[in-house]
């Protein structure tokens, strides 16, 4: 009996998403097409393999076990088509890159302008989400490349991770901020105003930081703190920061244009931890492709370039508090 893979990534997306609706837009289909696929599906092997009620689907046990080994066989089918792709080099293969918020606008999407620009025909597809996330998109192979906050890959003997150069990170806030234009401000000062961005991670003791900073999730035990305003996109942060008391945290590339213009200002206070603590992981034993090899000689590249030009306008700088550690962007 033939199966089609792409009946069978049909019915994987709905097994997934439990909702035609929802599935049919994952996979850029109609949900007429997407409820054809899934009826074809059902005729070739002779049973049904969702119950459907106004609730959504549930897979039936004929279904449940189709998902199980169909995921299998994708992924096999991809890994061959990987395998394949590798002898095509550089000029017509592809590339999957995950990237938490601060790699991304640090160094990714420059490395992935160096790459493009060197190979026109490659296709690369670049996705921003939560470190987490990045680390479970390498190892389940969605992705080949990810660069994300190294405090859970690092121990992760699955991985194999390399490194780049921490960045200092400073506050901005917007020209008119309580904060602006005054002495540096203290750091029991600094924390009166919310934070705008994404996780912080690290230990516990974090928290004597930024008390009225962040907040731990409820039952976490990671030790990762919420800010106030907590976002995934750091334009957007900054945006937020423009018009509001609340202080960005990021690197000085980040909030150059934007203190430039006018739009954003630098407070005289630093605390030496918060720094970006990210690296490039990919999985342990499997062969690069020609172009995840030319992302990373990039991504290092463009890294090495941004970590001598982000300590620049701190030189000399004065700073608010000193000696605390633990608590970081994530990466």
């Amino acid at each position: 009996m033939f199966i089609e893979l792409r009946l069978l990534r049909h019915a994987i997306a709905l097994g997934q998403h439990r909702n035609f609706a929802r599935a049919a837009e994952a996979l850029n289909l109609t949900q007429p097409t997407l409820s054809r696929s899934i009826a074809t599906l059902e005729d070739a092997l002779g049973v049904p393999l969702f119950d459907r009620s106004h609730k959504g689907v549930t897979p039936t046990p004929y279904g449940r076990v189709l998902l199980e080994r169909g995921e299998d066989v994708v992924r096999s089918e991809s890994n061959l088509r990987r395998e394949i792709g590798l002898l095509a080099g550089l000029e017509v293969g592809s590339l999957a890159i995950g990237a938490g918020p601060y790699a991304s606008e640090v160094s990714v999407a420059a490395a992935v302008a160096r790459v493009a620009n060197a190979h026109p025909n490659l296709q690369i597809r670049v996705t921003t989400s939560d470190p987490v996330e990045v680390v479970r998109d390498v190892l389940a192979q969605r992705i080949d490349v990810g660069v994300a906050d190294l405090t859970g890959p690092d121990a992760d003997d699955r991985l194999t991770v390399e490194r780049v150069a921490s960045h200092p990170i400073v506050l901005a806030c917007r020209p008119g901020h309580p904060l602006a234009g005054g002495p540096p401000p203290s750091a029991a000062q600094v924390l009166g105003f919310p934070l705008v961005t994404t996780l912080l991670r690290g230990p516990a003791a974090a928290a004597a930081l930024l008390p009225n900073a962040a907040t731990p999730p409820s039952g976490s035990g990671t030790g990762d703190f919420v800010p106030r305003l907590n976002v995934n996109s750091l334009s957007l942060a900054r945006l937020i920061a423009r018009q509001t008391n609340a202080l960005f945290p990021g690197t000085a590339g980040m909030v150059a244009e934007d203190v430039a213009a006018g739009h954003l200002v630098l407070l005289d206070f630093r605390v030496p931890a918060m720094q970006t603590n990210y690296g490039v992981i990919y999985l342990r034993g499997r062969t690069l492709a020609p172009a995840a090899r030319a992302f990373i000689a990039a991504l290092h590249a463009v890294e090495a370039e941004a970590h001598i030009a982000s300590a620049a306008p701190l030189a000399g700088g004065s700073t608010g508090a000193r000696g605390k550690r633990g608590a970081r962007p994530r990466a």
